[in-house]
């Protein structure tokens, strides 16, 4: 299993409010990335403890040789987990009211790739013949677009695109997107939308595609993000399975 993985502060943030993690334990392998939302209090305290708490349940609970259903079940849990334990912690402290985090997950299992996701932090499957978004954004704008009241194409550049109506730790219950698909060893890309907003996904296919490993995709990445603003901060992680063929 080849990684690579970066995140950055970006070149207008003055904190980087993004956790990440990765890793490939024998059967299985996985990627999340967890956003601290901007205008929220304590974003990076939110999204490391959503990280932690999602990676802890996982290695508590994981069992060889679960089927999808039980594996799903699980990622929908270690969510709702770290979804209590942050809005417990929000309601203790005063000052960490209205705290939260986006949180995407990716993990390769069995030939299948399961992802859990909350928020507008993305995961993508890439090969020659594509790049494919698993995840839809909790968002405003992803809503109009799904009502048919805006295009992809305007959505992108639209003044409310970063409003999210989806996040961890800012409700006592959350849903959790959850889905299992196909994995033929494409490379899996989870990232923040410090990437997203600033390169497009066909920008992001094209480097994944022509640099030489997964580390230097992820460094490439985020210094295109800088270099068209680094408004935001900017998280990649990527992951693949080279032994995997369709």
């Amino acid at each position: 299993m080849e990684t690579g993985a970066l995140s950055h502060i970006g070149k207008r943030r003055r904190l980087n409010e993004d956790s990440y993690f990765v890793e490939s334990c024998g059967s299985y392998a996985y990627a999340l990335v967890a956003d601290g939302m901007g205008g929220h209090q304590a974003g990076d305290i939110a999204s490391s403890m959503v990280n932690e708490i999602v990676q802890d349940y996982i290695k508590s609970h994981f069992q060889d040789g679960m089927d999808e259903d039980e594996v799903e079940t699980l990622l929908r849990r270690a969510f709702i987990e770290a979804n209590n334990k942050v809005y417990s912690y929000a309601c203790t402290h005063s000052k960490m009211m209205g705290l939260g985090t986006t949180s995407t997950l990716a993990m390769i299992y069995r030939k299948k790739l399961f992802t859990a996701h909350v928020g507008d932090s993305r995961a993508y499957l890439i090969d020659e013949s594509g790049i494919r978004r698993m995840t839809v954004d909790h968002s405003y704008v992803q809503e109009l677009v799904s009502r048919g009241e805006l295009t992809p194409e305007q959505a992108e550049c639209h003044p409310k695109k970063n409003y999210i109506t989806r996040a961890m730790g800012t409700e006592e219950y959350i849903k959790v997107d959850t889905s299992i698909d196909d994995y033929n060893g494409e490379v899996v890309l989870v990232c923040s939308d410090g990437l997203t907003n600033m390169v497009t996904e066909q920008e992001i296919q094209n480097v994944v595609l022509h640099s030489g490993t997964l580390s230097q995709s992820a460094e490439t990445l985020v210094q295109i993000a800088n270099d068209n603003g680094g408004a935001d901060n900017i998280t990649v992680v990527e992951l693949q399975d080279r032994g995997i063929r369709a």
